[in-house]
């Protein structure tokens, strides 16, 4: 209160100062511009003056908040612009889960000018287009998420090659994907799909060029992949070996071993393939081949089931055959397997006692119907008829331990049988 009156007082007294020197001299001020000319005591101009200060001042504070308010504008527009992407796109994306396609489409298309992240929403629509039927709409799509984001040719090729799968164009996929494959020759993902369009196109032989590159990249559990590699791999060698476009035995014979040296030495091991490509080259009257295949593979991993394979293999140096299978009996005299196939290698040999013995020896570590019939026909021939009768009765127990129980005939209905068929 005491600031206010001496404020006022202050302005009281100046008031009186400044109407005394004006009454004492109002002073004379000339303004001349060409052929205007204004007059005006002092006072007035210095009253001019200051309102002309106060004017522009104002004006300066004016222009200076419309600017503000221009800039608030925009940034309101952007915003209300941006929420209403975030709310299309998220509508579309539910859409498309959904399986609303046109609603995806049509509203993922309209919220990506304004989205962050246009590449999503245009690969989205593009995989709701190719759901819905529009294969056109589409490639538009993706024609126009490469032109949002340039450097996004992986993720737009991938997505281009799953639409292409899943609508069954597996041909234009494989297309897609060597494309790929060549800029990103590492990616899993690319790997992945090309297995997969591989066992589609069922192209066994490019499935197994891709395999070396599936397994340092971990597609999937090691036991898994190789189980996709012993499948394609017999089914390589499956057509090479079989019957078309007239090519003769010999020719197959050739294309077949040339398939078998692209096999790599770990699955050449494994007792499937190994066993298949010898029954296919022996289907071609290859018997050496499929010997030197076997052997190999019991050299590095031993197998019953090749070991008995290889007994069944007739090559022409039988005698080398028979000595090659009795120098595994030092690592592996336990064998059931390897002594029947011994006992048949002797019999090609013509060697009937030591036959007999191996197929003694296998029938004391397990008894099978093949050594028992193996056995039984040899003491036939050797005129033992009671013992072979009881060696075709035990190999005959063991192949009827399948059979389903059924009612027979008794010992006097045979006999009736017998007298009735005589009369």
């Amino acid at each position: 209160m005491k600031r206010l009156f001496i404020l006022i007082l202050l302005v009281l007294v100046a008031g009186y100062w400044v109407a005394d020197l004006i009454a004492e001299d109002a002073g004379y001020v000339l303004l001349s511009y060409k052929n205007t000319t204004l007059e005006t005591s002092v006072w007035v101009g210095l009253v001019l003056l200051l309102a002309a200060v106060v004017v522009v001042y104002f004006g300066i504070w004016l222009f200076i908040r419309l600017l503000g308010s221009r800039d608030t504008v925009r940034r309101w527009t952007y915003n209300f612009k941006h929420k209403r992407s975030v709310s299309k796109t998220t509508q579309g994306l539910m859409d498309l889960v959904e399986g609303n396609w046109k609603e995806a489409q049509k509203k993922l298309s309209q919220a990506a000018p304004q989205s962050e992240t246009p590449l999503v929403n245009y690969l989205s629509a593009a995989r709701a287009a190719a759901a819905g039927g529009d294969p056109n709409g589409s490639e538009l799509f993706l024609k126009k998420a490469h032109e949002s984001t340039p450097g996004a040719g992986l993720a737009i090729g991938i997505t281009k090659a799953e639409i292409q799968v899943q609508q069954n164009q597996f041909e234009q996929a494989r297309a897609t994907l060597l494309v790929l494959r060549q800029d990103y020759p590492r990616n899993k993902h690319v790997a992945q799909l090309l297995k997969q369009v591989y066992m589609e196109l069922e192209d066994w032989e490019a499935l197994q060029e891709l395999m070396p590159l599936l397994h340092k990249l971990r597609i999937v559990t090691d036991s898994k992949l190789d189980e996709i590699e012993y499948s394609t791999v017999l089914k390589v060698l499956e057509r090479a070996a079989r019957e078309q476009d007239d090519r003769s035995e010999r020719d197959r014979a050739h294309d077949l071993q040339k398939a078998w040296q692209r096999v790599p030495a770990r699955v050449k091991r494994e007792e499937d393939v190994a066993a298949a490509y010898a029954e296919l080259m022996l289907g071609l009257n290859q018997p050496e081949p499929a010997e030197q295949a076997l052997r190999e593979a019991l050299e590095q991993v031993w197998s019953e089931k090749l070991a008995e394979e290889y007994g069944l293999l007739a090559v022409k140096d039988y005698q080398g055959q028979l000595k090659t299978a009795e120098s595994w009996q030092r690592k592996h005299n336990d064998s059931a397997a390897l002594k029947l196939t011994l006992g048949r290698l002797c019999l090609r040999n013509r060697i009937w006692g030591r036959a007999r013995e191996y197929f003694m020896e296998s029938l004391a570590l397990k008894e099978t119907a093949q050594a028992h019939a193996e056995l039984a026909r040899l003491l036939k021939h050797l005129g033992e008829h009671k013992a072979c009768q009881e060696h075709m009765q035990k190999g005959f127990d063991l192949v009827a331990v399948g059979l389903p129980h059924l009612p027979l005939p008794d010992e006097q209905h045979t006999q009736l049988a017998q007298m009735a068929a005589q009369s």
